[in-house]
């Protein structure tokens, strides 16, 4: 789990990252974020209804995307607000996939080294 200072909460922050960041696109995941001002970076994970109506299978992979995340926050370059949107062909893959999938796109934009 990622800590507090580590999560996106505020409504205005995620309309200011989806309206003026960067966007990215790969296989399972999309990727909008946005440069911060402050001593870490921030993330969210949104899975929405079109990838399952079962909340428990949202929530499972929420939390693989979380724990990634959490692995590979030591690595990142600067302090960024990411916002990470989960697409429905992520549904049917194993972790190691979306691991994979979510660092490449992570390097691609240059996040992490």
């Amino acid at each position: 789990m990622l800590a507090r200072e580590f999560r996106l909460t505020k409504e205005s922050d995620f309309k200011k990252i989806l309206k003026t960041g960067k966007k990215d696109k790969s296989r399972f995941f999309r990727i909008c974020f946005f440069k911060n001002n402050l001593d870490s970076s921030r993330f969210a994970v949104v899975a929405s209804l079109k990838i399952s109506k079962k909340s428990t299978k949202r929530n499972y992979l929420k939390r693989q995307v979380r724990e990634i995340i959490r692995l590979k926050s030591s690595e990142l370059k600067g302090h960024y607000d990411v916002v990470v949107s989960i697409l429905p062909n992520a549904l049917k893959k194993k972790y190691a996939d979306l691991g994979t999938d979510l660092i490449s796109l992570f390097k691609r934009n240059e996040l992490i080294s």
